[in-house]
């Protein structure tokens, strides 16, 4: 197309003369010659021409596939020709070669010369590639004429260089007439002279040049030119090479129609019309109007050897395509064009012309099949798609072969022939884009460098696209936190790099694809990290903005105070559960930028009854310590809620001065600022402020520690309480009796004077529970004494060096058991840090199993795993020091360490380290229960004890041997049950020797007896059988829970009589009660049981449930047997409600489905009636508990008893039928009311348990509260009242607040499709905004103010990371789903009128949230919906909808249609088809059709972009 020759040239038309004057005039039809000889390419670049001079005119274009317009007028492109030499017009068809066939000026495109004229034609044309520039330009004027002056000879150099000067010819010379040098010249190319001759080569070499030209108009005169021969038709008209036409008036002379009329005023302007009716004459008679004849160029049959010429001819750019567009090749397409082009090295440009030509007439095939337009593009598409992957699969190869030696180079290429094939759209950019994200996602590190570099080549098109930018950024994010976390990350440190700065370029320059709720909360530590560790605050803020904008997505729609502590509760609730849980604490803070509100909520639930436990207390002392980093007066918040909340309940106020009292140890309270504030209020005044019972904020005064006081505040304090009628000496006093009661029961010895010297000491029990009713000052004084002055002497008499005494074992026990009566575990935990360093194994092993007791109070303190460690190194050196000798410190680690988070493999090694000690020295171990087991055997135990021994000497267990030895141990232990016989527990300690050999056949043989013992109908109670077993390892709560069925089955209600048919109860009661020592059990015995029923609450809640469940049936069966039940005694009972409201805590929905029980007797129907209202009022009467009472009860730390509550309201018996139904729907009817009641009164605490609930109850009230909450929102047909606006807002937030209780909790349905009835009140606020009038300009605010951000909350639960786990593309209401995106497009744009608020970022949010879900479908409805009617960019980015490129052109057919009627009768009238009327269609851009050189063959209008489309015309 842009080399294409000046097409339908006439003949040179005659000179003439006008008669009468000296004027010239040129041939109408003639050209310029600038236009014959200028390159036609529209890219040639303004080189003078030379001989040497190679154009490359076609490869650059071809390359580029560009066309570059010519600017500046046609006068400015006549005149810029001026210094063009003379030899670039005239090229000899003689003298063509290899360079020369591709040079834009060819034989091929030069002109015979009968086609030229010798002037040249000074008409202005119509450029064949119009610009704008010259579209302004109505009708040019006829350029000036221009003057070529041929140039004088330029000397070659001689190819010999000789010093010696030419001689000079002397011989005499003919003359020679020489040509003038202002004569105008033109290529002769053998055209024969007017006189019949031909110019010889000899008369051509002296023109200058060794190329055939001629001069225009002169001519030597010999008196025989034509010319020369005057005659009176000559001298009248000129003279004419052929005469013209008689009929045509262009013969007449213009001077009598023009003198006249230019000696008028308006003669000018008549000459100008003349000129301008000339001009579009001539332009609209060379007008082309044929269609167009485009082809390809065919493909042919070519032998292999022929095919490969082809190939070599198409990598060298010096061949014209032209001439290779005759013989294309059949077979080469696909990956097999690739792989030619590249291993050719052809030039990229030519490459693509190629892939078009090949594609082109594979897509024009799909045309001549004779299928419909369906199938047609169909098979295109395919094709395109086929193509594409071709293209992948060849980049893809290319990159791999990394063995390769020219890698580098083929690598280069093939990225490069993809890109311009990316760039000219000859592929399928969907497909492309995803196939580079998923290469990506799924590259290795050792890859992904060469994936970062191809991926940023198409970088910005890809973050223009929702669909592929968001998993862009998720990939990158992904492996920037892998390699940020990677412990080799120095060596991989280039690429972190890398992986940095694209990182942070994202963030600042496409935020929007980080918006995304689940990848953002994976990938955020990493990348917040890794941007303050940058320091650089524009991507500090863009961070800060991405945060935040994640965040509207993920968290809560509720912001209220309500809302925010329900979730500070549970998160509360889940370090109590799971201590050891260092990211929950995190996630605390996190929760609000109110740091007081929290701090505020910490304190109320440390203080709360329904949290039971003492480590509660420790875990708020823990989070309050951390909260003074961020800037929060502990000290403030503790009297602001001393002064707020009164704290009526004495056990309350106890955890108050216990939490105060941990405060001050750590310098977290301050003792001043509290008595100032003291003083601030009045002080103290009256004696009830100090008592007991007084006010917690003056009586906090008395049980302040007294060991953290310093001098002054002492006498401060004192002088205070003196005031309050408070005995400060009397406080003393009692403090000194209780450190020498202490004293006593430890055996030291007492001063002189003391009044107790000579009394009896008093017991431990007693002096524990004295201790325990003692004030906090009192337990704190005594304790920081046991540890400081008693633990701690010896700790440093063991130091020091003088061969000090340790602390004895039972001094310990009674120093912890005073430590544990007064609940100060931080003088507990310093006991244990001093007594590590004890070398007595029992001693030790007594300090790990109070560690492993009380693990929730110390992993709150953090001093748990600091322990582990100390005790476990302690472990190493006593395995050195005395072996066997270690191993009760061995077993006590071993059943620690699996308690331990992230101490696995530590908790393997103990336990298989105790299984091998116990099994090499199992005849002399000594006994964890014992350490002179041999002297205490007697008859028939010796004897079994010596079969053991002898079992110990095989290798491997003989399992009959062994069964035999069990089952007479049991036996003698069947024999001293209930009978406290110190034997018994020496059967124990055979059986824990026995139990090493083959622990799995020991195992079952326990299961098989245990089922037996459950079974006998009149034995012992099970409590004088099974904790010493439990308490020596021999019996498994795991084997325990596996003999108690979990159902009832008819032949075992039957059968079970007698004990047995209280079998679950005695279990039940020997996992709550308190054992004693005894002659069976020891005190370390009692003090292991008790960490097993501890861990039994906390690690085996699950088979705790169905065990209560059996006992309650248990105890219903058994009303009226006479036989007594556990469950009847009242300590039972207490100790009952108590693991019931652990269980509640841990799993509410288990433990309702525990206590709701099918068809109860009635008395233990009012029983457990009675046991869940003390669980949800403890200090309050029991009986029934209504609906409305129920709710009127929940807040955060009652809902999980509540929700118990309403389970067991909610019970329905097993009996069908109408009487069951109509129960169940008037308790369904009764619970909608109460909690519309209950929403009505803005009581929406009770939310929290709605989750919990049946499904069909869940269902029902969420889709109540959605018809509310929609109802409720106005529109333009239904405006609200101004009246009842407040209110309206209130309820739909409470409704709003309902909605996400149900929506973000439960074990149900998560995930519902949108409504139609929520898009259409998004329409509906639409419509409001859209509206202009002052009328609804109340109505508006409202919507920005209120509305739309209420159901853009109540939109972002459907945005919650646990809503995107949820595959939304296979649920119904896609189309559903689509429109509330439109709507939201709608409202982001119309938000931009109210750029003050920050709802259309919102809107946008949501949109970006709700599209990634949405189905492929419906996606591309809404494009076609939104396409042509915007052009946001938001809006093409969040559909992922690319513009057609061909929209920019706005080029358009203008066709005739078929003729009609009128059309034929204007035919008929002589009017022709030139009067019919014309339309303007579409022209459809054909990518793989723009070809530079289409085809060998010339025609009129045979380019690929028909030559209409530029109002083109014919150069005559």
């Amino acid at each position: 197309m842009t080399s294409r020759p000046p097409m339908a040239v006439p003949q040179r038309q005659p000179q003439r003369t006008l008669s009468g004057s000296g004027l010239s005039q040129s041939p109408t039809h003639q050209r310029t010659l600038s236009q014959q000889f200028l390159p036609q390419s529209p890219i040639r670049k303004s080189e003078s021409f030379s001989e040497q001079s190679t154009d490359l005119g076609d490869v650059a274009q071809g390359r580029f596939n560009t066309l570059p317009r010519r600017g500046g007028s046609r006068l400015k492109l006549e005149l810029a020709n001026d210094g063009i030499e003379h030899p670039g017009f005239s090229e000899s068809p003689q003298n063509l070669d290899a360079i020369s066939v591709n040079k834009a000026f060819t034989p091929s495109r030069v002109m015979s010369m009968n086609d030229i004229s010798d002037a040249g034609d000074m008409t202005p044309h119509t450029s064949r590639c119009q610009t704008v520039d010259e579209d302004s330009v109505p009708l040019p004027m006829p350029p000036r004429r221009t003057r070529f002056v041929v140039p004088a000879k330029r000397p070659e150099p001689s190819s010999t260089s000789t010093n010696t000067p030419p001689k000079k010819d002397a011989r005499p010379k003919p003359f020679v007439l020489e040509t003038p040098s202002i004569a105008p010249r033109y290529p002769n190319m053998g055209k024969p002279e007017p006189t019949g001759k031909t110019r010889n080569k000899d008369a051509a070499a002296r023109a200058c040049t060794d190329r055939c030209v001629g001069f225009a108009d002169f001519y030597p005169w010999t008196g025989s030119h034509p010319e020369d021969q005057f005659s009176d038709s000559i001298i009248r008209h000129g003279f004419f090479d052929k005469a013209p036409a008689q009929s045509t008036q262009e013969p007449a002379s213009a001077k009598a129609p023009l003198f006249p009329a230019l000696k008028h005023k308006s003669g000018l302007h008549t000459l100008s019309t003349i000129f301008t009716g000339i001009l579009n004459q001539r332009r609209h008679s060379g007008q082309i109007t044929s269609p167009s004849t485009f082809k390809p160029p065919p493909r042919v049959t070519l032998t292999d050897t022929k095919r490969e010429i082809w190939l070599k001819d198409l990598a060298n750019p010096a061949i014209s395509l032209r001439r290779l567009s005759r013989t294309i090749p059949h077979g080469i397409r696909g990956k097999v064009l690739l792989e030619q082009c590249l291993n050719k090295n052809v030039p990229t440009d030519r490459a693509v012309w190629l892939a078009k030509c090949v594609g082109a007439n594979e897509i024009r095939a799909f045309k001549r099949k004779g299928v419909n337009g369906i199938f047609v593009m169909g098979g295109e598409a395919k094709w395109i798609r086929d193509w594409t992957v071709f293209v992948e699969q060849f980049v893809e190869s290319v990159t791999n072969a990394f063995s390769e030696n020219d890698w580098k180079t083929k690598v280069t290429y093939a990225i490069r022939l993809a890109t311009h094939l990316y760039a000219e759209h000859l592929l399928d950019r969907d497909h492309y884009m995803d196939w580079l994200v998923a290469g990506l996602e799924n590259s290795n590190q050792a890859k992904l460098p060469m994936w970062l570099l191809i991926i940023q080549i198409y970088w910005k098109d890809i973050l223009k696209l929702r669909r592929h930018g968001r998993r862009l950024v998720s990939a990158i994010l992904s492996h920037h936190s892998a390699i940020y976390y990677h412990p080799d990350r120095d060596i991989l440190l280039p690429l972190a790099t890398r992986l940095q700065y694209l990182v942070e370029s994202l963030l600042t320059t496409s935020p929007e694809n980080f918006i995304n709720p689940g990848i953002w909360l994976k990938y955020r530590d990493s990348l917040l990290e890794s941007t303050i560790s940058s320091n650089n605050q524009t991507r500090s803020s863009a961070f800060k903005s991405i945060d935040s904008r994640n965040d509207y997505l993920t968290s809560s729609n509720a912001k209220s105070q309500p809302a925010l502590r329900s979730i500070v509760v549970q998160l509360l609730d889940s370090i109590h559960r799971t201590p050891l849980d260092s990211t929950i604490p995190k996630q605390l803070w996190k929760t609000s930028e109110n740091k007081l509100s929290i701090v505020r909520t910490v304190l109320e639930w440390c203080t709360s009854l329904y949290r039971p436990g003492i480590a509660k207390v420790y875990i708020a002392a823990s989070l309050l310590r951390s909260s003074s980093d961020l800037d929060v007066d502990v000290t403030r918040a503790v009297l602001d809620f001393l002064d707020a909340d009164p704290l009526q309940e004495t056990a309350r106020k106890q955890l108050v001065y216990h939490l105060v009292s941990e405060l001050t140890r750590s310098g977290h309270f301050s003792i001043p600022q509290y008595i100032q504030w003291l003083i601030a209020r009045g002080g103290l005044s009256s004696a009830v402020e100090t008592t007991r019972d007084g006010p917690c904020a003056t009586r906090l005064l008395v049980e302040i520690p007294l060991d953290s006081l310093n001098e002054s505040m002492r006498n401060l304090r004192a002088t205070l309480l003196r005031r309050a009628s408070f005995s400060v000496e009397d406080e003393a006093r009692d403090m000194a009796l209780a450190l020498s009661c202490v004293k006593g029961t430890l055996s030291v010895p007492l001063d002189s004077r003391d009044p107790l010297l000579h009394r009896k000491p008093m017991s431990l029990k007693k002096l524990s529970k004295r201790i325990e009713l003692s004030s906090r000052s009192l337990k704190t004084t005594v304790s920081s004494w046991l540890s400081n002055d008693f633990v701690g002497g010896f700790a440093q008499t063991m130091q020091s060096g003088k061969g000090g005494v340790e602390l004895p074992k039972t001094a310990f026990e009674t120093v912890r058991t005073l430590l544990e009566a007064a609940q100060d575990f931080t003088m507990l935990e310093t006991v244990l840090k001093l007594t590590a360093a004890s070398s007595n194994a029992e001693l030790l092993a007594c300090c790990v199993d109070t560690l492993n007791l009380h693990l929730p109070v110390f992993s709150a303190t953090g001093a748990a795993k600091p322990l582990f460690q100390t005790f476990y190194g302690r472990l190493k050196t006593l395995l050195e020091e005395q072996g066997v000798g270690a191993r009760p410190l061995l077993a006590s680690l071993a059943n620690l360490a699996p308690r331990l988070t992230g101490l696995e493999d530590v908790a393997a090694q103990l336990r298989n380290d105790l299984i091998r000690i116990d099994r090499s020295s199992a005849a002399d171990a000594s006994s964890p229960l014992s350490d002179n087991m041999a002297t205490q055997l007697q008859d028939a135990e010796s004897e079994l004890s010596e079969q053991i021994e002898k079992l110990a000497s095989y290798t491997s267990a003989d399992r009959p041997t062994m069964e035999r030895l069990f089952y007479a141990i049991i036996k003698k232990l069947q024999v001293y049950w209930g009978k406290e016989d110190e034997r018994q527990r020496l059967c124990c300690i055979l059986l824990t020797r026995l139990r090493v050999f083959d622990i799995h056949h020991f195992n079952e043989l326990t299961k098989g007896w245990v089922q037996h013992i459950r079974k006998l109908t009149n034995r012992p109670p099970i409590a004088q059988l099974f904790p010493p077993l439990i308490s020596s390892g021999c019996l498994s709560l795991a084997i325990l829970f596996a003999t108690v069925p979990r159902t009832q089955s008819a032949q075992f209600q039957s059968s079970a009589v007698g004990s047995a048919s209280i079998y679950r109860q005695e279990i039940l009661q020997m996992l709550m009660m308190p054992f004693s020592p005894n002659a069976v059990m020891t005190s370390e015995d009692c003090y292991r049981f008790r960490i097993v029923q501890d861990r039994a609450r906390y690690e085996h809640a699950k088979e705790l449930m169905p065990l209560i469940h059996g006992a309650l049936a248990e105890y219903s069966r058994n009303q009226q047997a006479a036989i007594w039940q556990p469950l009847d005694d009242k300590q039972t009972e207490d100790q009952f409600l108590e693991l019931l409201r652990d269980l509640v805590l841990i799993d509410p929905n288990a433990a309702s489905q525990s206590v709701s029980l099918k068809s109860p007797d009635p008395k233990l129907s009012a029983l457990v009636e009675a046991w869940t209202t003390k669980l949800l009022v403890p200090n309050g009467g029991g009986g029934q508990k209504s609906f409305e009472q129920v709710l009127e009860l929940a807040n955060e730390f009652t809902l999980p008893f509540c929700q118990v509550k309403l389970s067991l309201n909610l019970a329905i018996d097993e009996s069908s039928g109408p009487e069951a139904t109509e129960r169940l729907h008037s308790q369904f009817e009764q619970l909608s009311k109460a909690l519309d009641n209950a929403i009505d009164a803005n009581n929406i605490m009770w939310t929290g348990m709605l989750p919990s609930l049946s499904n069909e109850i869940t269902q029902h009230m969420r889709n109540r509260a959605e018809s509310r909450f929609l109802d409720i929102i106005p529109s333009l047909k239904n405006p609200p009242n101004d009246a009842l606006f407040s209110k309206d807002i209130h309820m739909a937030e409470n409704l709003l607040t309902v909605i996400d209780s149900i929506f973000r909790g439960g074990s149900g349905p998560k995930m519902s499709p949108l409504s139609s009835a929520l898009v259409d009140k998004l329409a509906d606020l639409w419509d409001i905004l859209a509206s202009r009038t002052d009328e609804y300009a109340s109505l508006r605010s409202a919507v920005l103010s209120h509305w739309l951000p209420l159901l853009f909350s109540y939109l972002t639960l459907y945005t919650s990371p646990s809503a995107s786990l949820t595959d939304m593309s296979k649920l119904p209401g896609g189309e559903i789903r689509g429109r509330a995106l439109i709507v939201l497009a709608g409202l982001v744009q119309e938000l931009d009128n109210h750029p003050t608020t920050n709802l259309g970022k919102q809107a946008f949010d949501i949109a970006l949230a709700l599209v990634d879900s949405l189905p492929e479908e419906a996606r591309l409805q809404c494009v076609r919906a939104v396409k042509d009617v915007t052009a946001d960019p938001r809006l093409r980015y969040l559909f992922s909808f690319a513009p057609n490129p061909a929209e920019d052109f706005m080029l358009a057919h203008r066709e005739k249609p078929p003729p009609g009627i009128n059309e034929r009768r204007a035919m008929a009238m002589g009017m022709g088809m030139s009067m019919m009327p014309e339309r303007l269609t579409p022209f459809v851009f054909r990518r793989w059709e723009i070809l530079n050189e289409p085809t060998p063959n010339v025609g009129e209008n045979d380019t690929s972009l028909s030559l209409t489309l530029f109002d083109a015309r014919k150069i005559k």
